[in-house]
């Protein structure tokens, strides 16, 4: 759809709410919001050999987003246009988010097929929520949002239990990967009833392109269109406040993707039909002077995938992680540890497909260095987090990540991107499962500068990975990666 065309649709959309709203109440509260994320990146990468490919590059990327809406008791509304701007992007990287940036965007207004400095601008929420006040505790939201699977109850009230579900159970599934310098969000409609201490959210919705494609505002290309991937959930989640367990939050969901584009290749990812039931339940207890946490996480998947030939779907994934924090020492050090799970495929010319399938999620939540997906791996991981200042936090992750079967592949991705790509990519295995080990620290520091309500922060983050027998048999030159980037980030 022509932006023109979703401007007038937006603003006639918000006017009807806000008339709706003020003659249901009386009064609003107006919500204005300002973003500006400025970020430099780092790459040195895995290196095939290639001398027409550079195993080393960096660039500058901005990310402005500027919203606007209204909260009553009846209604709710919201709209949000970004602008996303890239400042020498490789024309030539061969790993790396640079690259993948380049590719996906690479034909736009260029000379002689080279746009390494370009920009776009789009809509990125454009919502109405209504409440009706007959039935308190539902709600139904329509329009452009985003949707953020693990997170449909809501986030708990307990401070640990609040960053695990956060940082370790959202988007596992379904996500906006806003942490990419473009972002996704999603089309259609999400009806949730609040019945304390439980939530119910069903939905319906197609992804709007997005992630490394800048263009997230035109569902169609090349014939293709994100509008033939379908996603339905129905979501029922017990809040921490309940009065059997308190500090428990558990959730059981049921989703379905389908994705009936006719994508070349790939195996069958451009067309399949998944659907996958599962749930979590994350716990914190008191002992001693620290706190005690604990997540589970898993799900089954089945449905048929791909086409001449069609498989059976049959795959499933789990994570399990426990950490404890100490809240009477200095830097209140937090250790935690985990395992994940996600099936493979043992025979890949047999009428069943058994890797697991990660839909459309948020990936750089779990691989901070996008490396690794839930497709075909497993590891271990160990994690530290300090807070030495109130608005400083250092964390630093370990991870050792295989295969789970040797032949099946490596996967790359974080769920559709463009309308015509398939944006998953599947490397080779050699027939090895030792895949590599990666090793990361992050400073988060909040609000380091404020001003009449203008706040100023900054993110680091550095990680280096070291390659094992699989990235060997894919990158022959050099299988050890190192990332680094800096963002400032202005919000108001």
């Amino acid at each position: 759809m022509k932006r023109w065309v979703w401007l007038l649709l937006l603003g006639f959309w918000v006017w009807v709410s806000g008339a709706l709203a003020y003659t249901v109440e009386g009064k609003i509260k107006a919500r204005l919001d300002f973003k500006e994320e400025i970020r430099y990146e780092y790459w040195e990468t895995f290196d095939t050999g290639n001398p027409a490919l550079d195993d080393s590059y960096s660039f500058l990327s901005s990310k402005m987003r500027f919203g606007a809406g209204f909260t009553s008791s009846v209604v709710d509304a919201y709209a949000q246009l970004h602008w996303t701007q890239f400042f020498s992007l490789p024309d030539d990287g061969q790993f790396g988010l640079g690259m993948l940036y380049y590719a996906f965007n690479g034909e736009f207004g260029n000379v002689d097929g080279k746009a390494t400095n370009i920009g776009y601008g789009a809509i990125s929420q454009a919502w109405v929520r209504v409440k009706p006040p007959m039935v308190p505790g539902l709600s139904v939201k329509l329009g452009r949002f985003l949707y953020l699977s693990g997170l449909e109850g809501g986030l708990p009230k307990n401070g640990t239990l609040k960053w695990v579900k956060k940082v370790r159970i959202s988007q596992r599934m379904i996500g906006p990967f806003d942490w990419s310098r473009v972002g996704r969000a999603f089309d259609g409609g999400v009806l949730s009833y609040d019945f304390n201490p439980w939530n119910f959210t069903l939905s319906y919705m197609h992804p709007t392109p997005g992630g490394f494609y800048l263009r997230r505002d035109d569902p169609e290309m090349n014939g293709e269109s994100t509008h033939d991937i379908d996603i339905v959930t129905a979501v029922l989640s017990l809040k921490d406040t309940n009065p059997w367990v308190p500090n428990l939050d558990a959730q059981l969901f049921y989703y379905y993707y389908n994705d009936e584009r006719k994508l070349a290749g790939g195996n069958g990812l451009g067309d399949c039909e998944v659907n996958m039931i599962g749930g979590h339940l994350i716990y914190a207890y008191d002992v001693g002077s620290g706190v005690f946490d604990f997540l589970l996480w898993g799900g089954y998947q089945w449905g048929v995938w791909g086409r001449n030939p069609t498989l059976d779907h049959d795959a499933y994934a789990f994570a399990i992680e426990a950490g404890y924090k100490f809240k009477n020492l200095p830097w209140q050090p937090w250790f935690r540890v985990g395992y994940f799970y996600g099936t493979g495929d043992d025979d890949p010319n047999d009428g069943d497909h058994e890797t697991f399938f990660m839909m459309i999620p948020t990936l750089r939540i779990y691989s901070l260095t996008p490396s690794y997906t839930f497709m075909n791996t497993n590891y271990w991981m160990a994690q530290v987090i300090l807070k030495p200042y109130k608005n400083v936090v250092v964390r630093s992750d370990v991870h050792f990540v295989d295969l789970t079967e040797k032949e099946d592949a490596w996967y790359l991705g974080s769920g559709m991107m463009r309308p015509d790509v398939l944006s998953y990519a599947a490397l080779a295995s050699g027939n090895d499962d030792d895949l590599l080990t990666m090793w990361d620290v992050s400073v988060f520091i909040k609000d380091i500068y404020q001003y009449n309500g203008v706040k100023v922060g900054l993110d680091l983050y550095l990680s280096h990975i070291w390659g094992d027998d699989v990235v060997e048999n894919n990158y022959q030159d050099d299988d050890d990666l190192t990332f680094f980037y800096a963002e400032l980030r202005f919000t108001f």
